[in-house]
């Protein structure tokens, strides 16, 4: 958000000692006040807040996020948005963060057992705070802090914090310029709209479930919830687009995310298969649709995947290494087209050479000789894969309380900005005097008044 635009909530007179001329505000100001009125103002949270926290000189250093996010889907999407620097304070009541820390990892340290909720990765690189939205100072203090934000995210069910006040049309009066990032499992409308909705359910209504598993067993679930993560990504994306808008217009918008929306775009091209095709795709096991000699095979010490199949040159140098290049010549396994109608042979032809050999050794043949493939490891093995390792995707970081903890790295691997995991999971209301104090400017004795009153 480096580059200014024209604010038309400003009159001439309004002017900030950083502006060029009348108008105009750095990037990402528009409707933002310091607690004496004046718009504009940078908030306290860019000048301050965070400066020795690592913020700064990362993609997304001048952005603040309003967090309301709860479970998978929106923590996962600000997770993304702290680790590339954006400053996400997460706000959640008492009992809510009791719930967090009760569902912490469970380790043994010293012989002695105990849970680490510092290690819920998800919420990593956060500010936490803790304020009781169902009282009037609890709501009052919220939309304080809406004022000195660039965007607010929640996943509750439609409708809820609307009926609290805290709606994306009450916060736009707040803040005319606010970006309000909502996912719920069915979206802001519709005839699902209404109903309470888990990935599980998105899973089942958008066809994931139908297409996934073994012909001769019942439609099965993902591993795991698929449907968040994908909307969280999703929910990402579209705050960093909807930031750019603000950048360029100075307007504010409401993000609509779906669970179920975020499956269907990701069902590759069955969709269209079937509606301009009419043909209906069902489970097809570790095979690929359309595939015939890529899958999922055993060994003496577990499975490896193999992608034989990627084109009809690697099924030609499969062959080669297995020692059956009679197969090339035959027609009935020369191309890709003839050997889907064989499948269940190709199958047994490369079970045959694999359950011999170790993952190792099936692994390192192959991929020598240019044939894709790779062992299916187990979590353990994955956190020990040299690939893994080499790119950094688990980390340890130090922590006051449980010392070292060894948690997931960030993907995001930019050459100039990249992400970067700071610190651990925080306490429920570790930052509550961070905030109310320091950012708001609130005296020390009214945060502890708000915490007799269990408004904090």
């Amino acid at each position: 958000m480096s580059a200014p635009w024209k604010c038309p909530q400003l009159q001439d007179s309004m002017l900030s000692p950083a502006q060029s001329e009348p108008g105009i505000l750095p990037a990402g100001t528009c409707g933002r006040v310091d607690r004496a009125g004046r718009p504009g103002a940078l908030s306290p949270v860019r000048r301050g807040l965070g400066r020795h926290r690592g913020y700064m000189n990362q993609a997304l250093s001048d952005v603040t996020v309003l967090d309301l996010g709860q479970v998978i889907a929106m923590p996962f999407c600000t997770m993304l948005l702290a680790d590339m620097g954006a400053r996400v304070i997460k706000v959640e009541s008492r009992e809510r963060g009791r719930e967090r820390v009760s569902l912490g990892i469970k380790r043994k340290r010293n012989g002695v057992e105990e849970r680490v909720p510092a290690a819920q990765y998800r919420d990593r690189n956060k500010l936490a705070v803790t304020l009781e939205l169902k009282t009037p100072q609890g709501i009052e203090l919220f939309k304080e802090l809406v004022r000195h934000c660039d965007v607010v995210t929640e996943n509750f069910s439609v409708g809820t914090l609307a009926r609290l006040g805290l709606g994306y049309e009450d916060l736009k009066r707040v803040k005319p310029d606010i970006v309000y990032a909502s996912i719920t499992a069915f979206g802001q409308h519709g005839p699902y709209a209404a109903q309470r909705g888990y990935d599980m359910l998105a899973q089942a209504i958008s066809g994931y479930m139908s297409i996934t598993g073994f012909p001769d067993q019942p439609p099965t679930r993902s591993g795991q919830s698929i449907s968040d993560y994908y909307a969280g990504m999703l929910c990402a994306f579209s705050i960093v687009s909807a930031l750019h808008y603000r950048q360029r217009t100075g307007m504010g918008q409401h993000i609509d995310l779906a669970l179920l929306d975020s499956l269907i775009i990701a069902l590759d091209n069955l969709g269209e298969r079937y509606t301009v095709g009419g043909e209906l795709l069902t489970r097809a096991g570790n095979v690929s649709f359309g595939g015939s000699s890529s899958g999922v095979y055993p060994t003496t010490d577990g499975h490896v995947a193999i992608a034989a199949g990627a084109s009809d040159a690697v099924w030609r140098r499969f062959c080669e290494i297995i020692g059956r290049s009679d197969l090339t010549r035959d027609a009935g396994f020369a191309t890709a087209a003839a050997r889907r109608d064989r499948r269940d042979q190709v199958a047994t032809i490369i079970q045959g050479w694999t359950s011999a050999r170790s993952k190792a050794e099936v692994v390192s043949t192959l991929s020598t000789g240019g044939v894709p493939a790779a062992p299916v490891n187990n979590v353990a093995e994955m956190v020990a894969d040299p690939q893994v390792k080499a790119r950094e995707m688990f980390v340890e970081l130090d922590h006051p309380t449980y010392g070292r903890v060894k948690t997931t790295g960030t993907p995001l691997k930019l050459s100039e900005t990249p992400g970067r995991v700071k610190w651990l999971a925080p306490s429920p209301g570790e930052h509550n005097r961070e905030v109310f104090v320091d950012l708001l400017g609130h005296s020390p004795s009214e945060l502890a008044q708000w915490i007799s009153e269990g408004v904090i």
